[in-house]
């Protein structure tokens, strides 16, 4: 057998075989070193950035405190459901029904003292100054508020006024007599009438005392002396208002009868919110009305100005 020589080996040293070997470990440990180094860099950036005030500026100086929002009851909100807002509503305020009381045929300074005298918001309707009263007109100055008891024609005179409104006066006649009343009292917005009975049911003679009084910005207020009074027809074709009386308080003047229809008042402006009644400055028709404040309790007597 024949054995073929091998071929002769390459001197290497064990220095350059052990440098081979031990350079791969190397390049290892220098990566993860690294990947230990990066991530060292990251977790301490993350907790520098945590760290960090956030950069607000708010005026202290100026800050005001807001009212806590307010609460809303828990509502379960099904599926395709609208939440509807809470309603607000307002408290109701309480009104008590109100009555005036007018008293007419003011003319003389006792009458004044004791209407001023009662607890109660009055309506005083004075009468035009005459010979026997010239001083009515200085009268009213002490009132804070005051009327005028416009007289017209009646169907029956028992003692005509001096300043008497007749159905034959024209509409200028008329106008230069209010406006000498407006001179007297040039307070009083408010005219009820004294007597009447025959002019207030003429209507021709209506439409012009309203006319006259529309154009001094003067209002009438109706006592009713006749039921044929023409006022509510001239008032509900201009589609107004009307004021008009709806008791009289001393067509007796007795004081359980006078008692009787304060009664009726009050029961009427409870019944409607508000109602006119019409006394006199009788002794008997002013005490009577002083006394029942108890009866008045339940509603607010007014001045006319306030309804």
């Amino acid at each position: 057998m024949i054995r073929t020589p091998r071929a002769p080996r390459k001197n290497v040293s064990k220095r350059r075989r052990k440098t081979k070997k031990s350079k791969i470990p190397k390049l290892y440990i220098i990566g993860a070193a690294a990947v230990i180094i990066l991530a060292l860099i990251s977790i301490t950036a993350a907790v520098l950035v945590m760290q960090k005030p956030p950069s607000v500026y708010i005026n202290v100086t100026n800050q005001t405190t807001l009212p806590p929002p307010p609460t809303v009851p828990n509502i379960t909100v099904l599926p395709n459901e609208t939440v509807p807002l809470p309603i607000v509503v307002p408290p109701k305020i309480e009104t008590k029904p109100k009555l005036v009381i007018v008293i007419d045929d003011v003319t003389f300074p006792k009458q004044i003292e004791k209407i001023l005298s009662i607890p109660l918001a009055l309506s005083p309707s004075f009468l035009p100054p005459k010979s026997e009263t010239p001083f009515s007109d200085k009268l009213a100055e002490n009132c804070e508020f005051y009327m005028v008891h416009l007289p017209l024609e009646a169907v029956n005179f028992k003692r005509a006024e001096q300043a008497t409104l007749l159905v034959s006066d024209s509409y200028d006649i008329i106008l230069e007599k209010l406006k000498k009343l407006k001179t007297q009292f040039p307070r009083a917005v408010y005219y009820n009438n004294h007597t009447g009975s025959k002019f207030t049911a003429d209507i021709e003679a209506m439409r012009r005392l309203i006319d006259a009084m529309d154009e001094l910005d003067l209002i009438f207020v109706d006592s009713r002396t006749t039921a044929q009074t023409k006022a509510p027809e001239i008032f509900a074709e201009q589609g107004r208002k009307l004021l008009q009386r709806d008791v009289f308080l001393d067509n007796v003047i007795e004081k359980e009868a006078i008692k009787a229809q304060l009664l009726t008042a009050v029961k009427k402006a409870k019944e409607k919110g508000f109602a006119i009644a019409i006394g006199h400055p009788h002794d008997k028709t002013l005490d009577t009305i002083a006394e029942s404040l108890d009866i008045l309790k339940d509603i607010e007597v007014v001045y006319l100005r306030d309804l």
